[in-house]
C-alpha cells in the first residue's frame, strides 16, 4: 500500500459523501428541533432561550438564500465535510497514508454521513475542531496568531453550545499537565484573551434576559436527574455504536499501547480533548441519560487518535467495515422513507408521521380557521413544524415543558386578549385545561391517515385569566432566578409581572 493508495481516494470520497449528504438533506423531513431553531434564525438576536445564538445566526444567513430544507442544512453538511479534510491536513506531515485513511474513515462514518440535521451541534462541532486544529498548529510553530485564532474559535464554540466548556477543560488540563504547553503559557494567555469577548457577550445576554440559558441548562432540565443502573450502560452502548464494534475490538486488543497518546507530544492534545470530556460524561451518566449528539463535537479527535493506535492494515479493514456499516444505515433510511403511511397507523408514531410527512394535508384541514383564529398547539415541536410549513407563527398555549421555551420570548399573550384561538392537539382536551381562559369554547376532531387530532376552538381569549392560571405557574417554575445571580432584566417578568420579583421567595 503506497501513499497514493489512500490519498487517491480522498477527492472521490469527499464528493461521494457530500452528494449523499446533500440528497439526505433534501429528502429527510424537517424535524421539530430544526424548525424550532429556524424560529431563532427568523428573529436573530444575541441569545435565545435554550442555548447560545450560533445556530440562529447560521440559519439567518441561510434564509438569505432560501428556506428549503437542504439549504438550511448546508452549514452542517459543509462543516463535517471540511473536518475530514482538516484531519488529513493535521496528520499528513506525520504519516500521509494514515492521514488520508483518517479522513476517509471520518467521511464514511455514520457520524458524518447521516448527520445532516441543522442543530446547535453544528457550530459546536465545527468551531471546536477549528480551535483544536489551530492550537495544534500553535504548539508546532509557537506563532501568536494561531493561539489567537484558537481562542476566537473556542469563543465561537462557546456561542454554539455550553458543552464547549468541556473542550475548555480538556485544553486547560493539557496545558497544566504538559511541560511543552506550559513553556508556551504566553500563547495560552492570548488564547484565553481572544475567547473572552465571545463569552462576555453570552454572559451579558443572560444577565439581561432572566439568565434563561442557565435556568434551562443548570436547573429546569435536571429535575429528573437521579441514579439508575441502566444509564451508564446506555452511555457505554452509545460509545460502542459511535466508535463501531470493530474499532472497539481493535482498541481492546491494543489496550496496553493506548497510553502512547499521552506520551507522544503530537497526539497528547487530542487525547486530553477527547478523553477528559468523555470521562466527565461518564460521571454524568450515573444520573443522566447522555444523548448521542452530546458527544459529536469531540468525536473527530478520536479519528486523530486512531491514526496513532491502529496500523495501516487495521485502518483499511476498518474503512471496509464502515462502508458496510454506513451502507446499512442508508438502506434503513431508504426503507423507512419508502414506507406507506399505512405502516405508521398502528404505531404510537402515527400522529408524528402525519405532522412530519403530510403537513400540507394537515394544514388544509386547518385552513378554514386561519382567518378567524390565531393558531396554537400545546408543544414546541408541533408548533415549530407547523410554523415552518404554514409560514406563520404558531405559538404554544399552556405551560409546555422545560425544553424549548423560546416562545416565551416570541409570543406576547397580552396582544391576544379578546382574540379567538385554535389549539391543535394530539390528545383529547379537557374543559378544565382550556375553558377558564375563554368566554366560550368548542371541541372538534378529525382523522388523517389513521391518526386522530383534536381542536379546541376558543372564543374571546381572557389574558387576565391566563396570566393568573398559566403564566404565573410558568414564572414560578421556570423563571425563579436564584438570588445569587445578579440580574439586569427579565423579559418574562417585565412583560407579565412588572411589579413582582422573578426571585424565589426567601426561606422563612
Amino acid at each position: 500500500m503506497t501513499v497514493r493508495s489512500a490519498r487517491s481516494w480522498l477527492m472521490p470520497a469527499l464528493l461521494a459523501t457530500l452528494a449523499i449528504k446533500l440528497v439526505l438533506s433534501a429528502v429527510l423531513p424537517f424535524s421539530g428541533d430544526e424548525a424550532y431553531f429556524l424560529i431563532w434564525g427568523q428573529r436573530p438576536d444575541f441569545g435565545f432561550y435554550d442555548h447560545p445564538p450560533m445556530v440562529g445566526w447560521l440559519l439567518w444567513l441561510m434564509l438569505h438564500i432560501s428556506d428549503a430544507a437542504w439549504v438550511l442544512r448546508l452549514p452542517i453538511v459543509l462543516f463535517t465535510s471540511f473536518i475530514g479534510y482538516g484531519l488529513y491536513r493535521l496528520l499528513r506531515e506525520w504519516d500521509e497514508e494514515k492521514a488520508a485513511l483518517a479522513a476517509l474513515l471520518y467521511w464514511v462514518s455514520p457520524v458524518n454521513l447521516i448527520g445532516v440535521l441543522i442543530t446547535t451541534d453544528a457550530g459546536l462541532i465545527f468551531f471546536s475542531f477549528i480551535s483544536v486544529w489551530l492550537l495544534a498548529r500553535a504548539m508546532q510553530n509557537g506563532k501568536t496568531r494561531y493561539f489567537v485564532g484558537a481562542g476566537a474559535a473556542f469563543g465561537l464554540a462557546c456561542l454554539s453550545k455550553y458543552f464547549a466548556a468541556l473542550l475548555g477543560l480538556g485544553i486547560l488540563a493539557y496545558w497544566a499537565a504538559t511541560p511543552q504547553a506550559r513553556a508556551r503559557s504566553r500563547g495560552f494567555v492570548w488564547l484565553c484573551a481572544a475567547s473572552l469577548p465571545f463569552i462576555a457577550l453570552n454572559v451579558y445576554w443572560n444577565y439581561s434576559h432572566c439568565w434563561a440559558n442557565i435556568m434551562f441548562n443548570v436547573f429546569n432540565r435536571n429535575d429528573d436527574a437521579k441514579f439508575a443502573w441502566y444509564k451508564p450502560l446506555v452511555y457505554l452502548l452509545i460509545h460502542v455504536y459511535l466508535t463501531t464494534p470493530l474499532v472497539v475490538w481493535w482498541l481492546v486488543k491494543k489496550r496496553k499501547t493506548l497510553s502512547a497518546a499521552w506520551t507522544d507530544a503530537r497526539f497528547r492534545l487530542f487525547a486530553f480533548v477527547f478523553v477528559l470530556p468523555m470521562a466527565i460524561f461518564a460521571l454524568l451518566s450515573l444520573e443522566k441519560i447522555i444523548g448521542l449528539h452530546w458527544l459529536l463535537s469531540f468525536y473527530p479527535f478520536l479519528f486523530v487518535l486512531l491514526a496513532l493506535w491502529l496500523s495501516q492494515v487495521e485502518m483499511w479493514k476498518t474503512l471496509r467495515f464502515l462502508l458496510v456499516f454506513s451502507g446499512v444505515h442508508l438502506a434503513a433510511l431508504a426503507v423507512i422513507g419508502l414506507l406507506p403511511m399505512s405502516a405508521w397507523q398502528a404505531t404510537r408514531y402515527a400522529d408524528g408521521a402525519v405532522i412530519l410527512l403530510k403537513h400540507e394535508e394537515l394544514l388544509d384541514r386547518l385552513e378554514p380557521y386561519r382567518d378567524r383564529f390565531a393558531l396554537a398547539t400545546d408543544g414546541y415541536s408541533t408548533a415549530a413544524i407547523l410554523s415552518y410549513h404554514a409560514h406563520q407563527n404558531v405559538f404554544v398555549f399552556g405551560e409546555g415543558s422545560s425544553h424549548a421555551r423560546h416562545d416565551d420570548i416570541v409570543t406576547d399573550f397580552r396582544e391576544l386578549d379578546g382574540r379567538n384561538i385554535l389549539i391543535f392537539l394530539k390528545h383529547p382536551p379537557t374543559f378544565d385545561d382550556y375553558g377558564p381562559y375563554f368566554k366560550s369554547i368548542e371541541f372538534s376532531d378529525f382523522t388523517l391517515y389513521g391518526a386522530k387530532f383534536y381542536l379546541v376552538l376558543g372564543h374571546d381569549f381572557s389574558y387576565t385569566a391566563y396570566r393568573e392560571g398559566v403564566l404565573r405557574r410558568i414564572k414560578d417554575k421556570y423563571y425563579a432566578v436564584p438570588r445569587y445571580l445578579p440580574m439586569g432584566g427579565c423579559y418574562f417578568c417585565e412583560r407579565y409581572f412588572p411589579n413582582e420579583s422573578c426571585r424565589p421567595p426567601r426561606a422563612p
